[in-house]
């Protein structure tokens, strides 16, 4: 049972909660019109001043048919956000799990009357993330699978840890530019929507990033995340996914559980915020000076 209508109901700053504001607009993910929105946490709760050009710097981000729907996801992401600050920079970090995966990997928030929901869809991610992280290290095997859409490629990635599927889509961006996306689903259609979202947001930013270097001096890419993106959008990246897609695993990784429960804290009065970490299959991914895929 969904309860942000009334869960999220004083969540904004006018009313007393973490949220400073929200935005929202149309855009299309596979030539299906959609709403995007973004919230962004009250001043003093983001630790780290943000430093994103490519993908801007909200809090929480959301996608769905209905506008009131997407600002509810983006809130609940701002929360989940809000809750990895506030744990990562405190005593608790290493009972949550963050000594041994300090991102924000397998957390997730979702405004229930219990932690089912939270719960499930924090081991999606989990397992999303550990098989992204694996594949890419020589631990995990992806197969060609049928794309739902024309002009974009999926691949299954082997999921050893639940039943979600889990798919890797490629597509063009303007100018030979590389985009992709990466999503768990209970199934490959779900999975691929999830990815689709992704996908489509890293071309509309890497087309704007383009532009704008054709018409002014875009601001210098700092962020190791935002780095990998461009890196991979290359034709030199691309062929590195390519090599990594033909080559059979050549190792294994145990999925083991290190953490599987509830972030307690001020942000409970709004959300459920779960997290399940998997001790990820190398540290590789953290390594700001690797051109690892992920971001």
């Amino acid at each position: 049972m969904n309860l942000a209508p009334f869960r999220y109901r004083n969540v904004l700053s006018r009313h007393g909660g973490p949220i400073r504001a929200t935005e929202c607009a149309m855009t299309t993910v596979m030539g299906h019109r959609v709403f995007q929105a973004n919230a962004y946490l009250a001043d003093g709760l983001r630790p780290v001043p943000p430093s994103n050009v490519l993908f801007g710097n909200p809090d929480g981000s959301g996608t769905a048919e209905r506008p009131m729907v997407a600002r509810y996801k983006a809130i609940s992401e701002a929360l989940e956000r809000w809750a990895h600050h506030a744990t990562f920079y405190s005593e608790e970090r290493g009972r949550y799990g963050f000594d041994v995966d300090p991102s924000s990997n397998g957390m997730a928030a979702f405004p229930g009357l219990f932690g089912r929901q939270a719960r499930r869809r924090a081991w999606g991610e989990a397992a999303e993330r550990f098989a992204v992280i694996g594949w890419w290290d020589g631990a995990i095997d992806a197969a060609p699978a049928e794309s739902p859409w024309p002009g974009v490629e999926a691949w299954r990635l082997e999921n050893p840890v639940t039943s979600h599927t889990v798919v890797l889509l490629h597509a063009m961006a303007d100018d030979h530019l590389h985009a992709y996306g990466h999503g768990a689903g209970e199934n490959f259609a779900q999975a691929c929507m999830q990815a689709a979202v992704e996908l489509a947001r890293s071309q509309f930013v890497l087309r704007r990033h383009l532009r704008r270097r054709q018409t002014e001096s875009a601001p210098a890419v700092r962020s190791m995340l935002e780095r990998r993106c461009l890196h991979f959008s290359t034709p030199e990246g691309h062929a590195e996914v390519r090599e990594r897609l033909i080559r059979r695993k050549w190792r294994s990784a145990e999925a083991r559980a290190v953490f599987d429960g509830e972030i307690t804290g001020p942000w409970t009065d709004y959300t459920c915020v779960w997290r399940v970490v998997l001790a990820p299959p190398t540290d590789a991914f953290l390594d700001s000076g690797r051109m690892f895929f992920y971001w």
